[in-house]
């Protein structure tokens, strides 16, 4: 199977290791949904999972890094899909439709951070926050939260 680093080169701003058997490859958050797509098609449903999403708040930069963890079949490969959102207005398209096992990545990850995921009907707050805090409109994992 074609390695991910080569299958999404045209898509790539970098490709870096940061471990062994964790290649990180950073794309431009309005093409995250299309390299996914671009994988989806060549791993086929069972070749490739969505394991996590971890988003990571960096207000000194004014930007959340949002880390899409896909792990490859039957090598178990792990790839690291990094992108970076805007803080004031971190938004980036569902992959839901695509990996429907990304539901509650995409749902903590507005929660407690507050990224929006275009297009998943199903984001709302105190998924994983909890109703005082997110009736203040306070996500826990922005640094400057004061939770």
């Amino acid at each position: 199977m074609e390695a991910l680093s080569e299958l999404l080169k045209e898509y790539a701003l970098t490709t870096y290791s940061v471990k062994p058997n964790r290649l990180v490859i950073e794309i431009p958050k309005e093409r995250v949904k299309n390299a996914l797509k671009v994988i989806k098609e060549k791993h086929g449903d069972t070749g490739i999972y969505v394991s996590t999403i971890v988003g990571t708040d960096f207000p000194d930069k004014k930007q959340v890094r949002l880390d899409y963890y896909l792990v490859t079949h039957p090598d178990d490969k792990v790839y690291v899909l990094r992108t970076w959102l805007s803080r004031e207005d971190p938004r980036v398209d569902s992959i839901l439709d695509l990996f429907p096992g990304a539901l509650s990545g995409e749902c903590e990850t507005h929660d407690l951070l507050g990224v929006v995921f275009e297009g998943n009907p199903f984001i709302k707050r105190e998924f994983f926050a909890p109703t005082d805090v997110a009736s203040k409109g306070v996500f826990p994992l922005r640094k400057d939260s004061g939770v």
